[in-house]
């Protein structure tokens, strides 16, 4: 008996047992008894979706890129960040703003897998030239600095916006042993000033906005940086 025999008789034996069941029986032993085919298509649809969207998102062309790490007071939800900043730019369907914040940076010496492939993907990112920023805590700011090349802020910032970025303009020694503007002060940022945070005892560290040397869309920084700081 071939496949397409089997699957005949099959169903006309399954037809023969609903025929007499009333509309609701049939769906309670539809759902009983192909429970678990039916958990398969659905999972299977899913996965089919899942990788159309990738392949979908991996055409688009990604206008600004950047990682939150080490966000331990959940000061800034990328996905929410994402999808806000993205309605303020003039998108085509074929540009996109990709935002991270599932990173955390271990300092302690106790890296674990997470941590390690945290700081794996950030150094990668960098490396081919993909982040554009990454925001982060003091202290892993001041580990970077001293191991991660970065942009002077001051060549490629407006004078403007640094006049009005004012004291939020972080200067320090960098990886190359020259004073610079490496970072910015996050805390008079829409996310931190005015939410509690920046009063918050419990908020230990203070937060910063860097960009690696390799940062491919500097202008867009600049322009997340205005929206970051309701700035014209």
């Amino acid at each position: 008996m071939n496949i397409q025999e089997r699957f005949a008789r099959w169903k006309a034996a399954e037809a023969a047992k609903l025929r007499p069941m009333h509309f609701r029986q049939r769906i309670g032993y539809i759902l009983h008894y192909y429970r678990f085919w039916i958990m398969g298509l659905v999972l299977l649809l899913a996965v089919a979706f899942y990788i159309g969207d990738v392949v979908v998102q991996s055409q688009k062309e990604i206008l600004l890129q950047g990682f939150f790490t080490n966000d331990e007071y959940d000061l800034f939800p990328a996905d929410r960040i994402q999808k806000d900043y993205a309605a303020t730019q003039d998108l085509t369907r074929r540009q996109r703003i990709v935002l991270d914040d599932a990173l955390y940076i271990d300092l302690g010496g106790d890296a674990s897998d997470y941590t390690s492939a945290s700081n794996g993907k950030l150094i990668a990112y960098t490396l081919t030239h993909e982040l554009d920023f990454v925001v982060t805590s003091d202290e892993v700011l001041d580990y970077y600095k001293d191991n991660m090349p970065m942009k002077d802020l001051r060549e490629i910032l407006s004078k403007k916006l640094q006049q009005q970025l004012g004291d939020a303009l972080y200067m320090s020694t960098d990886a190359d042993g020259a004073y610079s503007c490496i970072a910015v002060d996050m805390t008079g940022s829409r996310f931190v000033a005015g939410t509690g945070a920046d009063t918050d005892p419990r908020v230990e560290h203070t937060y910063y906005l860097f960009v690696p040397e390799s940062a491919p869309h500097t202008e867009q920084v600049a322009a997340f940086l205005r929206y970051t700081f309701r700035l014209e």
